[in-house]
Formats: structure tokens, sequence, C-alpha cells
């Protein structure tokens, strides 16, 4: 088998770094590289003490806390350098089962570019731990993003996921400046968007025992604009060479975004005209003329702002269904054959 390096950012993960390091270890042909950003709880150090033994574990220590994308893409370019195959992402909190690793090689070996453990394949949910606000947040997460970007995968957000040499060198690693699960994401379309196969298969994902979670609104915020993103830079700049079928894509975006920008002045026009010359509010202006000034004037901009948001609602579900319209088709093309 072809040697695998399995990277693994951490911060202040010492409670259950040494268990992940040696589940993945009981595999052969895989090296672990810990990427720690300067953790205070000492992870690095327990690290250190696991080197000597084997000379499978290896480790680069950063000053501070960099984020998450920037810890993978050190990570990736140190295994390069060192000729690795296969390089595999993965968490330190236990989430991700060591024994699927094989799994995901054996994948690879077909041909794959990326192969990603998926949370929700076949319509399933393998998720342990998580409460219904959580998962329906990384469900409509997924939805969000893979729409916009017409990808149809079930889990572009997952952390669990294999690349082969020749995918990370096809992409330009230091154009790649998103953190957290907007890196995934990222990540996922690029390999895509350069014509190389994408694959998911099934795992199951365990919430952490221990530790805190990454979560914060900046990284939220971030997954939230770089779709988006991502859809307008390959407008306005070409995609990589090999794409094939581009225009049909291209095409999808710009009916999509004179949806948005119609449907956001058709509603807010509708809204003011509702509120201003529109035989409804006459017929509650007749109804209520015992109403005082301000709650007549609340009135009238409640309804305007409501109308307006239930446009605006309309004309971007249609919106994403034209860009995602033909995003099937190109996601199986990028199936294993």
């Amino acid at each position: 088998m072809k040697k695998a390096l399995i990277v693994i950012p951490t911060y202040n993960e010492k409670e259950t770094i040494q268990d992940i390091v040696n589940s993945v270890l009981k595999h052969e042909g895989f090296d672990v590289l810990v990427v720690d950003d300067g953790s205070p709880d000492g992870t690095a150090g327990i690290v250190r003490n696991i080197m000597t033994e084997g000379g499978r574990v290896f480790l680069i220590e950063r000053p501070g806390k960099l984020g998450l994308g920037t810890a993978y893409v050190e990570g990736f370019k140190w295994g390069l350098e060192r000729g690795y195959a296969f390089f595999i992402e993965m968490d330190a909190d236990n989430s991700h089962d060591p024994e699927a690793l094989p799994l995901f090689i054996e994948k690879m070996e077909k041909g794959i570019g990326l192969v990603i453990g998926s949370r929700y394949l076949n319509k399933s949910i393998s998720v342990v731990g998580w409460d219904f606000k959580r998962l329906m947040m990384s469900k409509f997460g997924n939805f969000y993003a893979s729409s916009i970007l017409g990808l149809l995968l079930t889990d572009l957000t997952s952390g669990y996921r294999c690349y082969s040499r020749e995918t990370l060198k096809t992409i330009d690693l230091d154009k790649l400046h998103s953190n957290g699960y907007a890196f995934q994401v990222e990540m996922a379309y690029r390999v895509a968007a350069a014509g190389l196969k994408v694959f998911e298969i099934p795992i199951i994902f365990r919430e952490r025992e221990s530790g805190e979670s990454k979560m914060s609104k900046l990284i939220a915020g971030e997954a939230a604009m770089l779709p988006w993103k991502l859809r307008c830079g390959r407008l306005l700049k070409p995609a990589q060479q090999g794409m094939s079928r581009d225009m049909p894509y291209q095409m999808r975006t710009v009916a999509g975004f004179l949806l948005i920008i119609t449907g956001l002045a058709g509603s807010l026009m509708f809204g003011w005209w509702l509120g201003t010359e529109g035989d409804i509010i006459e017929i509650i202006h007749q109804a209520k003329m015992s109403l005082p000034g301000w709650a007549w004037m609340a009135m009238k901009i409640g309804l305007s702002a409501g109308s307006a948001i239930l446009l605006i609602s309309l004309i971007f579900a249609a919106a994403v269904a034209v860009f995602a319209a033909g995003g099937r088709r190109a996601f199986r093309n990028n199936k294993e054959e």
C-alpha cells in the first residue's frame, strides 16, 4: 500500500490526542502529523513523547491559534515534500473512527481525487451525541452550500476525508484562505472545479466527549459567505483548466444572480406600493380609523416588510434552484466509474 499521512490539527486536545494517535498507528501504512497551534494545555508535549516510540508520528508546532485551514495547508505541504501518496484529514477529539481508514484508501486507489466521509449518505443520519438544533444547523449548512455551488454532495463540511497527492498538487494551496467548515467546503469545490473525481463513503460521527468545540460566530459567518464568493469568483475568473461543460454552469450563475437582483428590487417596490397605494391598505384603513397615528404607521411598515420578506424568500429559493440545476448530473460524473 502507498503511504498515507494523517494530518491532525490540535488546540488543547491533551485528553484525547494519545488515544487517537495510538488508534491510527494500529493500521499499517499510515503516519501521523500533528499540527499544534501552541496549545497551552501541553498537547504538543504529549505528541513529542509519542514521537520517540516508533518514528511514525511527527509534529509541527505553531506559535499560536492560526486556524484549521492554515493548519491543514501546512500539513499538506509538509507531506508533499516527503512523498506521501494520500492525505487524510482527521479530528483529534475521537469524533472520527480510525477503523474507517482502510476504506478511504481502498477508494482512493481506484483513481478518486477526494473521498469524503459523509454523515448523511443515502438519506440517513449517522451522528451520535448531537441535539436537534446542532443537527439541523449542519444539515441546512450542507444543503445551503451544496445548492449554491451546484455540487449536491451530502456532507461538504465533513472533516474526515482523503485527498490524493495529485489532487493537492493540482490545487493551488497558497490561494486557500478559508478556515473552519468553510475550508472543507472550499476544498471540495476546488477539487470538483478541477475536474477531479469526488466520492463519498458512510461514516459514523461521534460528538467529542471532552474539550470544547471550535465553532464560533466568525467561523459560521465565513461559511455562510464562502459559497457566494466561490460562485462569483468562478464567474469573474475562468475556472481551472480541465473543467468540463463550464459554460452551462456560468449561465446558471448569471441567471441566479439576475433572479436575486430583480427579486430584491421587485420585492421592495411591491412592498412600498402595498404600503402606500394598494387597495388592501385602503380596506384596512377604513376598518381601523380609530387607530392612533403611530399604530397606523407601524401597521403599514409591518405589512410592507412582511410582503417584501415573503417575496425575497421565494426569489432566493428560485435562485438556489437555478444554481443547483445540472449539479446532480455533474456530481454523478465525478463519482466512481
